[in-house]
C-alpha cells in the first residue's frame, strides 16, 4: 500500500460511523489516577488495590460486605453453581476479623496473588474461611500453578481450621484455570460486586473517587464490554490500513492482535459460543442442531455476514475452554430464515436457549449452520485460553501449534480418532451433501 492509497483509506476508516462509536465508548471523560501513574496494566498494583477493597480491616467503611459480594459473585456463575460452597453458608460468616494478605508464598516458592483467612474461631466450630484469589491480566498461568497451588493450601491451611474454602482465577475474559478446583471469574464480576457494594451502602467521597477511578480503569483497558470488544475487532479485520498502523507502532510480537504480516491458517476462526448468565445462547443446542449463533447489533450482523462456507470454526465456551470443530456449511441468516439440512425451521426444534427471531435484521440474531467434526460437553471442554476477548476473529499461522493441540485434544475426548468424521452430537446434516 503506498502513501496515497493508504491516506484514501485511513480517511474512509476516520469517517466510518463503526470508528466513532468506537471512539465515544474508549473516551475518558476525566483524568484516571491510574493512567497518569502509567500502572493501568500492572498486576500486582491491581492486585494491591483489590486486596484493599477485600480487608475487612482496610482503613474504608465497606467492611467484608466486598469481600462476601465477590465471593457469592462467582458462586453464581454456573462453575461456581457446581461448588461445594453455598452462598447462604458464606453470607452468615463474621469475615470481620479476616486477614487478607498479598503474594503469599509456599514452600515450593510459588506465590498467590491474594489469599483471604480467617481461622475457625474457639467458640463458632465449623467457622474458619479461606480464598484464594490468583489474578491474570496479561500474563498466563504457569504449568500446574492453580493444581499447585490447591494442593499447597492444605499444608498452609489445614482442612479442619479451614472448612469453607474457595479458590478464584480472576481473569479478564473467563479463562478457564487448569485446576477444576478454581472458579474462573472475570473483572466483569468485580465490576457487579463494586455496584452492589455501592448500592448496599453508602461510601465517603473519598471512595466514591478511588472506587471510580478503578473502575474507569478496569473497564476502559482490562475488561471492556464484550460490544467495544468486537467493534474494535471487525474495525480490525475490515480495515487494512489499521493493521500497517499496528506494525509501524510496535515492534513487538503481539498475540492477541496478528500483524499483517501473519497468514490466515486453513481458514480457521475462533468462535466464542457466548452462552453466559445474561444470554440465551446454549452450546447444547450449537451441538444438537449444527449452527452457530450472534447478534444484537450491527456489529455482530457483520461478524456472521462475513463467514464463508468451509471455513473452520473452533467453538469456545466462556470459563470451560474449547468444546467443538466444525465447517461452516451455509452461508449466516437471520434466526426466522434459518432451516436445517432436513428441510426443518430452527425455530420449530425444541431448543434449550432463547434466539432473538426480531424482523429487524440489525438485532436478530443470526445463524450459520455447521457440521461439527469433533464435539463435547462443556464440562469435557479442552482449558486452554481463548486465541481472543472478541466473539471471533481468523486464527493465523503463529498458532498452529496451538490449534493443533486443541484439534488432537477434541478428537480424544469427543472419541474421535480420524480428521474425517461426522458429528458426535447427531447432526442433522450426516449423510447430507454437506457431509465433510
Amino acid at each position: 500500500m503506498d502513501y496515497h492509497q493508504f491516506t484514501v483509506q485511513a480517511e474512509k476508516l476516520l469517517i466510518s460511523p463503526e470508528f466513532h462509536e468506537l471512539e465515544q465508548s474508549l473516551t475518558l471523560r476525566e483524568p484516571n489516577i491510574w493512567r497518569i501513574a502509567g500502572i493501568e496494566n500492572r498486576e500486582n498494583r491491581i492486585s494491591k488495590f483489590l486486596a484493599w477493597l477485600l480487608d475487612p480491616k482496610a482503613n474504608h467503611s465497606f467492611g467484608d460486605l466486598f469481600l462476601k459480594e465477590l465471593v457469592m459473585q462467582a458462586l453464581r456463575t454456573e462453575t461456581g453453581k457446581q461448588y461445594g460452597l453455598n452462598p447462604v453458608e458464606v453470607l452468615v460468616l463474621d469475615l470481620s476479623e479476616a486477614e487478607v494478605k498479598t503474594e503469599h508464598s509456599f514452600k515450593n516458592k510459588r506465590r498467590c496473588d491474594i489469599v483471604i483467612s480467617a481461622p475457625t474461631e474457639v467458640n463458632k466450630p465449623n467457622s474458619g474461611f479461606l480464598c484464594f484469589i490468583e489474578n491474570k491480566i496479561w500474563s498466563k498461568e504457569a504449568k500446574n500453578q492453580t493444581i499447585d497451588y490447591y494442593v499447597s493450601s492444605f499444608e498452609d491451611f489445614p482442612e479442619k481450621e479451614y472448612p469453607h474454602r474457595i479458590y478464584l482465577f480472576l481473569t479478564p475474559n473467563d479463562v478457564p484455570p487448569q485446576s477444576e478446583k478454581f472458579i474462573p471469574i472475570s473483572y466483569q464480576e468485580v465490576l457487579q460486586a463494586l455496584q452492589v457494594v455501592e448500592q448496599k451502602h453508602q461510601p465517603t467521597e473519598t471512595e466514591q473517587f478511588l472506587v471510580q477511578q478503578f473502575r474507569d480503569n478496569i473497564v476502559r483497558g482490562i475488561a471492556m464490554d464484550q460490544k467495544t470488544r468486537d467493534l474494535a475487532r471487525a474495525i480490525y479485520e475490515q480495515h487494512e490500513e489499521v493493521k500497517v498502523i499496528w506494525q509501524a507502532g510496535t515492534d513487538e510480537d503481539e498475540g492477541t492482535i496478528p500483524v499483517a504480516s501473519r497468514e490466515w491458517y486453513e481458514n480457521s476462526r475462533f468462535f466464542n459460543v457466548g452462552e453466559k448468565s445474561d444470554s440465551g445462547y446454549k452450546w447444547s443446542d450449537y451441538r444438537k442442531y449444527g449452527f452457530i449463533c450472534a447478534g444484537g447489533g450491527q456489529s455482530y450482523r457483520r461478524i456472521m455476514e462475513q463467514l464463508e462456507i468451509g471455513e473452520t470454526i473452533y467453538a469456545y465456551v466462556s470459563k470451560y475452554g474449547y468444546v467443538g470443530l466444525g465447517t461452516i456449511i451455509e452461508k449466516s441468516v437471520p434466526f426466522r430464515e434459518a432451516v436445517l439440512a432436513n428441510g426443518q425451521r430452527l425455530a420449530d426444534v425444541p431448543l434449550q436457549g432463547k434466539y432473538n427471531a426480531s424482523e429487524d435484521d440489525d438485532m436478530c440474531d443470526w445463524i450459520a449452520l455447521v457440521d461439527w467434526q469433533y464435539t463435547v460437553v462443556k464440562n469435557e471442554a479442552v482449558r486452554k485460553s481463548p486465541f481472543t476477548v472478541s466473539t471471533a476473529c481468523k486464527i493465523y499461522e503463529h498458532r498452529q501449534e496451538e490449534v493443533e493441540q486443541i484439534k488432537t485434544e477434541l478428537a480424544e475426548r469427543s472419541g474421535q480418532k480420524t480428521k474425517k468424521s461426522n458429528s458426535t452430537a447427531g447432526s442433522p446434516f450426516r449423510g447430507t451433501k454437506f457431509g465433510i
